[in-house]
């Protein structure tokens, strides 16, 4: 039985990490200042070299004789910069269930410091001639090495056109791993389809591979520039939306592969996240005003890092922006343990109670709470096999969810998942609860696991488990002195605990433009690993813990209902000679 003063005096912690939180909001910090004066990218040029591009080559897969011809373009246009210095780089990626050779051309222009600033374009094109995309970006990178190639530097410039830049971007992860080898990268900027003619913001933004943010000043200097060159809000972004990504690190792109791999990144595009429709990446759907705009961007976003005075603070290491302030992530990551503790605290009281009590039956109560989670651990489990047998793609991360979609093969592998888990509920029988065992003490048990599991998450990504806490409390119904009520009272409010991270996952989803295909995808990440195998063996830890909160309380232990002992205090506990009253003793004394 829960004990209601144990759950309250176990929430203080919680009380501190909320002011804690409140005193730790600092200054945003301030965009870096551009040079006074700075040179113009001419986005008619740009246009022109990216529709002959897109003739020259209208098929580029990664390492294709298009993807080739184009790569000799790029390496001829780098070598007539004086001053540069010319590299390729071969590698071997994957293409359609191919191994292929292709090839990263890159740009050095030497600086008076060892700091990098590297500069990416990706080269190839998986669907469609990718005129206003791979062609236009890499029509941009060579305007830039013209414009960077004429002055000197502050800071080694490195430019990059890259191939295999589908899913697992392949190409740059292999230039990542050589720069980092051969100097530290400050920062990565990505150009990513400049050239479309319907433009949609975030026209800047950083890559999402894990719980860290992109720094600040990086994204507050991007932003202000790109604000400026197309006219709108080029990240508009809340706090609300910045957890969701933190808590969901889910991104596309060559940005998103360079975040993955430790290197701070910000992508300009001319229309968000997501790849537009193939079909509107002709040669004569080329804008010339979103490469001026995208361009630009880039090219002030460069001149403004290069500035000697310039320098790109990296803490803290994550944030939310409120306003004009930055929350650091600790204290969220604080918040977050201490809403998970009362939980954890006064479950463990409620079932080591119950155990000193009756210890041969409560011992099978966390048995069968783990029982339930077989459930969501055998869709785990199918998921993972139907990716090895080839039923289901098994993207490298990050991929583009245009070029994945469900088909045929996506209502088969659903419907296998929903017949393993319907097997496996029929071997279980999660509706059945053990004899002997109380409801309160199930839900004790409950409690335990849906708390641990939550502190698990917490330890792999902390705004997740923030999203999650209401979770771990849905078993305090079930343990009421009270008795617990209806099972259907305990499902509603489980699915209610749930509503924070349904909503973050929706929230990134329509920034990602994934539409009803969000399921679909949640699969695919699986797969490709971004969910990781321990946070997902604890989020089936955690669903089980839930099904366990609604299945105990409608329990029936096959005993009388227990009523603790009220405690006699004072002469009214004595039950000795004379506690019921009478005579004093006729016998004389002695």
């Amino acid at each position: 039985m829960l004990d209601p003063r144990i759950y309250r005096a176990a929430f203080l912690p919680v009380i501190a990490a909320v002011v804690v939180l409140m005193f730790s909001l600092e200054r945003a910090p301030e965009p870096l200042e551009g040079p006074i004066s700075a040179p113009i990218l001419k986005g008619r040029e740009s246009a022109r070299i990216a529709r002959s591009l897109a003739d020259l080559a209208p098929e580029r897969s990664p390492g294709s004789p298009g993807d080739r011809a184009v790569a000799n373009v790029v390496r001829e246009r780098f070598g007539a910069v004086t001053g540069g210095e010319l590299g390729v780089q071969t590698f071997e990626t994957s293409y359609e269930g191919e191994t292929v050779e292709a090839e990263n051309v890159i740009l050095t222009l030497p600086g008076r410091r060892a700091e990098t600033l590297l500069v990416v374009a990706g080269r190839d094109s998986e669907v469609g001639r990718g005129a206003t995309t791979s062609a236009a970006a890499t029509a941009t990178l060579l305007s830039l090495a013209d414009i960077l190639g004429s002055s000197r530097h502050e800071r080694t410039i490195v430019l990059a056109s890259v191939s295999g830049s589908g899913d697992g971007a392949d190409g740059v992860r292999q230039l990542a791993d050589q720069l980092e080898l051969e100097r530290g990268i400050e920062a990565a900027i990505v150009v990513s389809q400049p050239g479309v003619a319907d433009r949609e913001p975030p026209f800047v933004f950083p890559g999402h591979a894990d719980s860290d943010s992109a720094p600040a000043t990086l994204i507050e200097t991007a932003a202000a520039i790109g604000t400026v060159q197309f006219g709108r809000p080029a990240y508009p972004t809340d706090a609300w939306l910045e957890l969701t990504r933190l808590a969901l690190p889910v991104g596309v792109g060559l940005g998103t592969a360079l975040a993955d791999e430790g290197i701070d990144a910000v992508t300009v595009s001319g229309s968000g996240e997501r790849q537009p429709d193939p079909g509107s990446s002709a040669p004569e759907e080329v804008s010339s005003e979103t490469l001026s705009m995208a361009g630009n961007t880039a090219l002030n976003l460069v001149l403004t890092l290069d500035q000697p005075t310039a320098s790109i603070p990296t803490d803290p290491a994550s944030y939310l922006k409120v306003g004009d302030n930055l929350l650091p992530g600790w204290t969220l990551r604080l918040l977050a343990l201490a809403l998970v503790l009362p939980s954890l605290v006064a479950g463990a009281d409620a079932w080591l109670r119950d155990r000193r009590r009756n210890a041969r039956t409560t011992r099978r109560s966390i048995p069968w709470v783990l029982e339930r989670a077989l459930l969501p651990l055998a869709a785990l489990l199918l998921i993972y096999l139907i990716g090895l047998i080839g039923l289901v793609d098994r993207p490298g991360f990050p991929y583009d969810p245009g070029l994945f979609s469900a088909g045929a093969a996506g209502p088969v592998a659903l419907a296998a998942i929903a017949l393993g888990v319907a097997l496996t509920a029929l071997l279980i029988r999660p509706l059945r609860t053990p004899l002997g065992v109380e409801s309160q003490t199930l839900a004790a048990a409950a409690g335990i696991v849906s708390a641990l599991s939550v502190l698990g998450i917490w330890l792999v990504n902390p705004f997740l488990a923030l999203l999650l806490t209401p979770a771990a409390h849905v078993w305090v119904l079930g343990a009421r002195a009270q008795g617990p009520p209806r099972p259907i009272v305990i499902g509603t409010v489980a699915l209610l605990a749930l509503v924070p991270v349904v909503a973050a996952g929706v929230e990134v989803a329509a920034a990602l433009d994934l539409g009803i295909s969000a399921p679909w995808h949640l699969l695919l990440l699986i797969e490709s690993g971004q969910l990781s195998p321990p946070l997902a063996v604890l989020g089936c830890l955690l669903l089980g813990g839930l099904v366990s909160c609604v299945v105990a309380a409608g329990a029936d232990s096959g005993l009388e209902p227990r009523v603790d002992p009220v405690p006699l205090r004072g002469p009214g506990g004595y039950a000795g000679p004379g506690s019921l009253g009478g005579t004093s003793s006729s016998l004389p004394r002695r």
